[in-house]
């Protein structure tokens, strides 16, 4: 898959749960944020994103702010950052709208999610392939062994 980016990298966006499962759980999330951290495609995150990592990570899994902020700061670091343009309606839930609005604001090659409700089931939207963190990590390999 040919990227748009013009160093032939991947432009890649992380939904929420991608994140958030890489610090509670670490595997498959944990290695596609560590490819991110790596500069290993170029990571982008809606400001919708961030605020629902910052969210989960200070109320659910209980992070103290330090860490938190840490998190965050290591993650913004490597990414380009967008909001949600309001010009895509392809899904009715709203928060994962958003998240397929951002990406397709970037143009990103790649969303990653975790969300098997409203986003994996649709597979490929224009020209944003939708994947699992696992078929994402087998897409990376091939595409860095052929750059």
């Amino acid at each position: 898959m040919k990227s748009k980016s013009s160093n032939s990298e991947l432009i890649v966006c992380l939904d929420a749960n991608v994140i958030i499962s890489a610090i509670a759980f670490k595997g498959r999330p944990y290695d596609v944020v560590n490819a991110a951290l790596s500069r290993d495609y170029s990571l982008v995150l809606g400001t919708n994103i961030i605020e629902e990592v910052q969210i989960n990570l200070l109320q659910k899994l209980k992070l103290s702010r330090g860490d938190v902020d840490a998190v965050l700061d290591e993650l913004l670091a490597v990414a380009s950052i967008y909001s949600p343009s309001g010009q895509y309606k392809i899904i009715e839930h709203k928060k994962d709208n958003q998240v397929l609005d951002v990406a397709l604001t970037a143009q990103c090659d790649v969303l990653v999610t975790g969300d098997k409700r409203h986003l994996l089931p649709l597979d490929k939207v224009g020209n944003l392939v939708i994947e699992s963190p696992s078929r994402f990590l087998a897409r990376l390999a091939h595409f860095i062994k052929t750059t």
